[in-house]
């Protein structure tokens, strides 16, 4: 009995051996910077045949489980430049906030949303508490690339005399929410250049019951990254990772 045992154990035992030699070689080659591809060759011959929202997949599936999907976008600019979050409320139609740091925008973004009474814009930036904070742009006026990092702006290339600082107000999620009425939020999109991770660490998954969390992870560290994907593996999502981005998501 124990050697039949063995005989079949031993097939399993090779494909465990094997899955783990594929592992840490793609382990290895993640940490010299590349990543094995398994797309057809077709694919990177058309780009353009890539479907490339799945953020748009994943709230159209939420919306059948949550007619009153709401959402949360930190860092909304003018609310159309690559905006993820525009195309969403001009297809569904969903409910929510879009917050801005930079004033000189508001006007613009409140223009970008004016058929869509539902959605609230709000200057402030998200922040773990409270309060105000320095906020670095550039003197030719609002930028996507404005940060609470200086470096991220000479990251982009900005000259240092051309860096500017300015006080801007913060509030924390949980209190925007409660501010604006909002007894949760499904979806919490994130585009803070460099401060993506300290917002996911302020997120209260009990309060806010997020299902979606999409963040900008191309100026994290890998360290910072890889915090994030932890914590919110620890709180039951799962990953599609992008280029620039990783969408988390959480069953409903």
């Amino acid at each position: 009995m124990n050697r039949r045992l063995k005989q079949v154990a031993s097939p399993w035992r090779s494909l465990w051996i094997v899955n783990q030699r594929k592992i840490a070689r793609d382990v290895l080659l993640r940490r010299l910077g590349v990543e094995r591809s398994y797309r057809p060759a077709a694919l990177f011959r058309h780009p353009d045949w890539n479907f490339d929202d799945p953020l748009k997949l994943a709230v159209a599936y939420a919306l059948r489980r949550r007619p009153d999907f709401t959402f949360l976008q930190v860092g909304a600019f003018d609310g159309r430049t690559d905006d993820p979050i525009y195309p969403l409320v001009e297809e569904f139609g969903i409910r929510g906030i879009v917050v801005e740091p930079q004033p000189e925008m508001l006007e613009t973004l409140r223009a970008s949303y004016a058929e869509y009474p539902q959605v609230v814009v709000v200057n402030a930036a998200i922040a773990d508490e409270e309060g105000t904070r320095e906020f670095y742009g550039t003197k030719g006026g609002p930028s996507r690339k404005a940060s609470f990092f200086r470096s991220n702006l000479l990251k982009h290339g900005v000259r240092p005399a051309d860096i500017v600082a300015q006080t801007v107000r913060c509030t924390t999620i949980g209190n925007l929410m409660r501010g604006q009425g909002f007894e949760r939020c499904d979806l919490i999109q994130i585009d803070a250049e460099g401060f993506d991770a300290a917002i996911v660490r302020t997120i209260d998954f009990q309060a806010v019951q997020p299902s979606i969390v999409r963040f900008e992870h191309v100026h994290l560290s890998e360290t910072d990254c890889d915090r994030c994907v932890e914590l919110l593996a620890h709180h039951g999502f799962r990953f599609i990772g992008q280029r620039r981005d990783i969408i988390a998501l959480r069953a409903l």
